[in-house]
């Protein structure tokens, strides 16, 4: 491989270079071509030029916004690369980008594919391809297809760039250099190192890339809010210095704003997608050039025989004088050329993808030959390792106002983060307070149908149980008493005294208590078993109460008797649910004097707790049900516990099943009256 590179002149001083190089004699040359000229009859006729005295050249470029020759930024300059391949072939092919970029990229891969190219130089129009949809299409077929190049440009007016495909210039195309070869080594690396600084923020409306809204505000207004009014009047020059930057596929990728619409969207110059999580990023020459020095000196390792360099014009604005110093190293390794481009191509061989970058210089090293020559390998090692000067008095300074930055948005971020678990878990129980509101409003009034359905109840009951009355008179007074009548007339009283009991104790547990009253555990088991039992006997479930003594405390009745049937309901459907023969729930109440409180202990064979549910079983919407659960039940029931109870209430696994304990202090002077441990019938 043979690299020349020549700014043009003049068509006379062309040929004199041809014939000093003897190039005419080589059988094949790439040229590569990079315009600052923005009058196309001249790069037409320079083309021309080109092409007449090297016909067997093959060809292509754009205009830009920057040329880069060697070691110097040029402008309005036409600057060419010419190289001549020994072991690789080359292609070049147009492309069309006016409508779907996405499908001009798999169009690249696709041809790439086909000739089994390792490397793609690209340089599509910098005004309507939308690079990033370009790259997406490549990757979505060849993502191992190292793609380098960029987005034309044309002086940073964002009208109309040009591509250049042999001696033809077109806009709103795409020009492809396929590079062909087994034995093309490849080295390509990219420099950006903007520091992301300050808060994070949500992308929350953005259409490619056209951003309208960051956390809900303007742009504008966010620049505006955390780098002042001055600056973000200076938008989008002023943004050059503090772009937005994102990480992706682990690369910091910035994107610097170019213009400002009428609506107060910001165009940028890459696409920024809704939700993405974005920072300013802050950039500091001394620290951009220092990550150049280190790509001059991988590169050198790497001993390449040709250099390409796309480098950002947002860069070379921000850097200014010191643009020249970001690649001026390469050019003691290899020949080297390049343009500054509104936005740059990379390829990742670890993750195998190509992306688009921007604030970035990317840079392509090429080589044919396996080893360099020793007397290449001494130039390396001699390399002047040229000192760039700081310029700016305060870099140490900014670097520790950066760090301040940095630390106070990680603190800020934690304690957010801190915030915003609290608002939800308060959040949380303020809908499940609302919810427990709603369920005592619905128990007032069920309690309310049901003393009416009562009162209702009553009078054909009383009715019922005076004529069986009367037929057990009648029947007794006979002197042929029917002892079946009167089995039977015994069963009727029975079931019309159960029956009334039952409404009055639904009527009771439902009846919102306003006072505290003196009661047992006996009294309060007896209450939840009339309610409980029906349901259990139905699913042939054994509920056994031990009763240890017979103390008495000043509660609230029908509240342990609902938090009491919220649990056994809750072992009833594990039991169930365990298809579990033989269910067994077991009640024990009992004193505990050294701690002054009662202690009511459920338990049942329903197989145990989940260890994630444990810990959380208590909290409000947590249920093991599936749909079919509120997650409420053991929420109020802690409530309860704890707020009317002053207690607590936990649970636990045990052999076979689960057992929740729920103890509450009483502080009555009444002698305790021990009892030998019995069941409650």
């Amino acid at each position: 491989m043979k690299i020349y590179t020549y700014r043009f002149v003049s068509h006379e001083d062309f040929a004199l270079f041809i014939a000093l190089k003897e190039l005419n004699l080589a059988p094949n040359i790439f040229v590569m071509c990079y315009s600052g000229i923005d009058d196309q009859a001249i790069n037409q006729e320079i083309l021309s030029s080109i092409k007449t005295l090297l016909p067997q050249a093959s060809i292509m470029g754009s205009t830009t916004d920057g040329e880069i020759f060697e070691t110097e930024v040029m402008v309005h300059s036409f600057v060419l690369s010419l190289t001549t391949f020994e072991s690789t072939n080359l292609q070049i092919e147009l492309f069309p980008c006016d409508q779907d970029s996405f499908r001009s990229g798999q169009m690249i891969a696709n041809e790439g594919v086909k000739l089994g190219a390792k490397v793609a130089i690209i340089v599509a129009d910098g005004i309507v391809t939308n690079g990033d949809y370009l790259m997406d299409g490549v990757n979505s077929i060849a993502p191992s297809l190292v793609v380098a190049g960029g987005l034309a440009g044309d002086n940073g007016r964002y009208e109309e760039s040009f591509i250049f495909c042999d001696t033809q210039i077109h806009s709103k195309s795409i020009v492809v250099g396929y590079l062909i070869s087994d034995t093309l080594e490849v080295y390509h690396t990219k420099s950006f190192n903007w520091a992301p600084m300050g808060p994070k923020f949500k992308v929350t409306r953005a259409d490619k890339n056209c951003i309208y809204t960051v956390d809900d505000i303007s742009v504008l207004e966010l620049y505006r809010k955390y780098l002042g009014s001055a600056l973000a009047q200076k938008l989008p020059l002023g943004g050059i210095e503090f772009p937005f930057v994102f990480y992706k596929e682990g690369h910091l990728i910035g994107r610097a704003p170019i213009r400002l619409n009428n609506d107060g969207s910001v165009v940028f110059a890459g696409n920024i997608n809704e939700g993405e999580i974005i920072q300013f990023g802050f950039g500091d020459i001394d620290a951009i050039l220092s990550d150049a020095r280190e790509i001059i000196s991988d590169l050198a390792e790497f001993g390449p025989e040709k250099v390409m360099i796309f480098s950002c014009m947002t860069r070379k604005n921000f850097l200014g004088e010191d643009a020249h110093n970001d690649f001026e190293g390469l050019a003691s390794i290899a020949p080297t050329t390049g343009f500054f481009t509104y936005g740059e191509f990379f390829h990742d061989s670890d993750h195998k993808c190509n992306f688009l970058l921007n604030e970035t210089m990317t840079v392509l090293g090429l080589k044919e030959a396996s080893a360099v020559s020793k007397a290449n390998m001494q130039q390396k090692k001699n390399l002047p390792h040229k000192k760039i000067s700081r310029h700016h008095r305060y870099s140490e300074t900014f670097d520790a106002l950066l760090h301040i930055g940095r630390q106070t948005a990680l603190e800020l971020g934690a304690l957010n983060s801190t915030l915003n678990t609290k608002v939800e878990e308060a959040v949380k129980r303020y809908q499940a307070s609302e919810e427990l509101i709603i369920i005592q409003a619905r128990s007032a009034i069920i309690g309310e149908m049901l003393s009416m359905i009562a009162h209702q109840w009553r009078q054909p009951l009383s009715i019922i149980g005076m004529v069986i009355n009367k037929i057990r008179l009648s029947t007794m007074s006979n002197p042929t008493k029917d002892e079946a009548l009167i089995t039977d007339i015994d069963v009727v009283d029975r079931n019309v005294s159960y029956l009334s009991n039952t409404i009055e104790d639904f009527k009771n547990f439902f009846k919102p208590e306003v006072k505290k009253e003196w009661h047992t555990a006996s009294k309060i088991c007896e209450q939840l078993r009339s309610l409980a039992d029906p349901i259990l006997k139905m699913y042939k479930i054994e509920l056994e109460i031990t009763l240890n003594d017979d103390k008495q405390f000043f509660i609230y009745g029908s509240e342990l008797v609902q938090v009491l049937l919220s649990i056994v309901s809750n072992a009833k459907d594990a039991i169930f649910e365990q298809q579990k023969e033989n269910g067994k729930i077991s009640i024990v109440c009992e004193y505990k004097p050294l701690k002054s409180i009662y202690r009511f202990t459920i338990s049942d064979n329903g197989g145990s707790i989940a260890a994630d549910m444990i810990k959380v079983m208590f909290e409000p919407y947590v249920s093991s049900k599936g749909i079919t659960g509120t997650g409420l039940g053991l929420y109020m029931a802690k409530t309860i516990i704890e707020k009317h109870f002053r207690g607590t209430i936990s649970g636990k696994n045990i052999e076979g099943g689960a057992c929740i304990i729920i103890d509450f202090p009483i502080t009555t002077k009444e002698p305790l009256l021990l009892l030998e441990p019995k069941l409650l019938a």
